[in-house]
């Protein structure tokens, strides 16, 4: 490859009939110049170029830790949902445990309670039945007794004085003696 020291460097034979040695000197000085300008681009594009590499392979090497920490994370926000999901369930399971046993609980209320009221519906029914029969017994007692007419107990009275003067006539004084 040539460069602009050769360009410069280079010497022709002079011949006659040939070119202008100056215009030749001026164009191969112009042809130099164009090449270190060349020379000096490529050299920047080479290092922007080992800058742009360099980057490259830190943004790969981002990449790859970027990925690993989006997989760990995936990885993690699976595990995270897994153990919610089975302390939901577990939750769940208790909740529903609990409910059949409150719910048994009840129901065993429930049934002692409906015994309870059946025992003091038969004790109301039981205490019914015997004030009636009471009350029957007295209607009955108080139906027995006879009425008495007005006549009737001024005539019972005096039998009932008669009858005790009877008595005190006929019974026996203290000493003995009577009063016939």
């Amino acid at each position: 490859m040539i460069n602009a020291k050769d360009v410069t460097a280079k010497q022709f034979d002079k011949a006659t009939f040939g070119y202008k040695p100056e215009d030749v000197d001026d164009f191969l000085r112009e042809v130099a110049m164009t090449i270190a300008q060349l020379q000096k681009d490529k050299e920047e594009t080479e290092k922007k170029l080992e800058v742009l590499v360099d980057k490259v392979r830190e943004y790969k090497n981002d990449e790859e830790a970027l990925k690993a920490a989006l997989i760990g994370a995936q990885k993690q926000g699976k595990l995270v949902i897994a153990e919610a999901e089975e302390t939901a369930k577990k939750i769940i399971a208790d909740a529903n445990y609990e409910a059949d046993r409150i719910i048994g609980s009840t129901r065993i209320d429930i049934v002692k309670e409906k015994e309870c009221l059946a025992k003091m519906q038969q004790e109301v029914s039981d205490f019914k039945s015997n004030l009636l029969e009471m009350y029957r017994e007295h209607l009955a007692k108080i139906t027995n007794i006879p009425d008495y007419d007005t006549d009737d107990e001024e005539e019972e009275e005096e039998t009932a004085v008669d009858e005790e003067a009877t008595r005190v006539i006929e019974t026996p004084a203290a000493d003995g003696s009577s009063f016939n």
